[in-house]
């Protein structure tokens, strides 16, 4: 089976595992290992700290199977308007991008620059990754009524959840129902029958495929996707097709 990974990470972090990629050639090693055939590419600078350091870390990628994110900086006082940062991420070939509310405590829901930007993106389907770190976090660390309300405002708008693990599941159900744009990655689920309850519930279009880098073990969700008691059809679109559509369906152009 082949796979597609939505939340790779490049660099260097706080409790990540000894063998997460620090360069282009690690990231394509460990894509050969684990049978992934393409990736959303993010630095760990951008997410933890500096968002522009970050992204401009995957300038010199060059394979075509990865595809860079960059993240976003929300903070009000910004010159960039958000639409200039969008068109100049899109210039440099950017895919998705990447917005941590935990860096500095922000609310998705209520900040001007990310509304913007949200809306701005939505008119293109471009996919926004909701990555929820903390360096001090652990698991829970989702506000998923804040994050469904953001969603309902913009419901073109692909927004892709992450956190290390989302163990309280019933807010994670309920934002679900709430916001049909709404997917999650498969790493945020560690619990039995995950797959099996949110295909069932919600459809198999909701779930995308990551191994789980830089803090979880890359051996673990191939075989979650492998012996999850779902269809064949179920199995190929968290793999990869619900991967493919959503850059299929943005407009880059």
């Amino acid at each position: 089976m082949e796979f597609m990974d939505a939340f790779l990470s490049i660099g260097r972090t706080n409790g990540g595992l000894p063998e997460s990629p620090t360069t282009e050639a690690e990231a394509l090693a460990m894509m050969d290992r684990y049978a992934v055939a393409e990736a959303l590419v993010y630095h760990t600078a951008a997410r933890d700290a500096d968002p522009e350091l970050g992204n401009a870390a995957l300038a010199g990628l060059s394979s075509p199977r990865l595809h860079r994110v960059w993240a976003f900086d929300p903070t009000a006082v910004i010159a960039e308007e958000p639409g200039a940062f969008l068109d100049r991420a899109l210039s440099a070939g950017v895919k998705a991008v990447l917005v941590n509310p935990l860096v500095r405590g922000v609310r998705v829901e209520r900040s001007p620059r990310v509304l913007e930007l949200a809306e701005a993106m939505a008119e293109r389907r471009i996919p926004l990754l909701a990555v929820y770190r903390q360096w001090d976090g652990g698991q829970d660390l989702i506000d998923w009524y804040g994050l469904a309300d953001f969603c309902g405002r913009f419901p073109e708008l692909p927004v892709i959840a992450w956190e290390w693990r989302a163990r309280s599941n019933r807010p994670m159900f309920d934002a679900m129902c709430i916001a049909p744009n709404l997917r999650v990655s498969l790493s945020a689920i560690w619990q039995a029958q995950m797959v099996e309850t949110i295909c069932e519930s919600f459809g198999a279009e909701r779930l995308v495929f990551s191994l789980g880098l830089p803090s979880l073990d890359p051996r673990s969700f191939g075989a979650v996707v492998a012996y999850a008691g779902v269809d064949q059809k179920a199995k190929r679109m968290i793999a990869a097709e619900n991967f493919r559509s959503l850059l299929r369906n943005a407009k880059y152009d």
